[in-house]
């Protein structure tokens, strides 16, 4: 078996280090050359949750230096680079391939349109971790992994395959309900990047603030109409909650209203101090995800004739961040 792993941050990092420890060919696809022959000679180095070590392991810092065919192929990168990955590595895919995709959102229905779908199998990943600086990934939660094809015609031995590869790192789970997985994650991390990125707030500064944690419900609510709307069962992705308990219908009492705020900052509790990714990719003046979180949805409704009237216009607020035209700042939320 020949396994791809294209981007190792702190996702794709964790994943590539753990198969090679099992004796499995790995190569690694990293777009800065210092970063993969550091890969090459020293390798990467695991800490936090991880026994302190470096793993070594193949590397090229662009895909047409890859040579041959690959079994399996992991996407670690961020969801907008996703699709062009996906077309790049065509011509090193088998029949009978797959691609295993790790992003934030939901980007898996854009790469089946380029691989078809047969290829692709959705991966939720239910744990954290940080890139220190390059090369040095840290652990930072335990979890797992929910998995599975995108249709009745997914290659089932290739998910077993898979589900072996990523029990190396951490526990995983085969569901035939991998939307339903993707969309319980989309929810929280929905709420996470939109508002975070609009007002430069950490997690604990949203959710403590009943304005803002509304809002947050609100996000949540409209990717539930979607659901509802396709049959896709939300999935719950941890013992403790339901997503489904931070939906806000149209009419609720305060004391409604405030038993789902109580939960809100109890399931963000560990997380207060962290801020999105997306707010972290816009203050390096970088594209962000939001396509994929609250631009999915958006595009989703337009699709099903389902209003999101607030996640469409944070990602309409979050791109005009990107393009300079709009600050960063806690008014984008009172605006919504």
């Amino acid at each position: 078996m020949r396994v791809l792993v294209v981007g190792v941050g702190a996702i794709g990092g964790l994943v590539a280090a753990h198969i090679a420890e099992n004796n499995i060919d790995v190569t690694t696809v990293t777009k800065y050359a210092d970063l993969a022959n550091l890969i090459q000679t020293k390798g990467i180095k695991l800490q936090g949750l991880e026994q302190e070590r470096y793993v070594q392991m193949k590397a090229v810092p662009e895909v047409k230096y890859l040579q041959g065919r690959f079994d399996i192929v992991f996407f670690g990168m961020k969801a907008m680079d996703a699709c062009d990955a996906a077309h790049a590595i065509l011509p090193y895919l088998k029949d009978d391939s797959v691609i295993v995709t790790l992003q934030n959102g939901v980007v898996e229905e854009e790469i089946a349109r380029i691989v078809k779908p047969q290829r692709v199998i959705g991966a939720v990943v239910v744990w954290a971790s940080k890139m220190i600086s390059p090369g040095i990934i840290e652990r930072t939660s335990d979890g797992g992994f929910f998995i599975g094809t995108l249709g009745k015609k997914g290659n089932q031995s290739r998910v077993e395959e898979v589900k072996t590869l990523l029990g190396y790192l951490l526990p995983t789970v085969i569901t035939d309900n991998v939307l339903g997985a993707l969309y319980a994650k989309l929810a929280i991390n929905a709420g996470i990047n939109g508002l975070g990125a609009l007002s430069g707030f950490t997690i604990g500064e949203i959710v403590d603030n009943k304005q803002y944690a509304k809002l947050f419900m609100q996000i949540i609510s409209e990717l539930f109409a979607i659901a509802n709307k396709e049959g896709i069962e939300v999935f719950q992705l941890s013992e403790a909650y339901h997503p489904r308990e931070l939906i806000l219908v149209d009419k609720y009492t305060q004391s409604e209203f405030e038993t789902k705020h109580n939960l809100l900052k109890t399931i963000f509790q560990p997380y207060r101090t962290i801020k999105s990714s997306t707010l972290r990719s816009l203050k390096r003046k970088q594209k962000s995800e939001i396509e994929f979180l609250n631009g999915y949805i958006s595009r989703k409704g337009k699709e099903l004739g389902v209003q999101t009237p607030i996640n469409s216009r944070i990602k309409a607020m979050v791109k005009e961040i990107e393009a300079g035209r709009r600050e960063i700042s806690p008014q984008n939320l009172l605006s919504l």
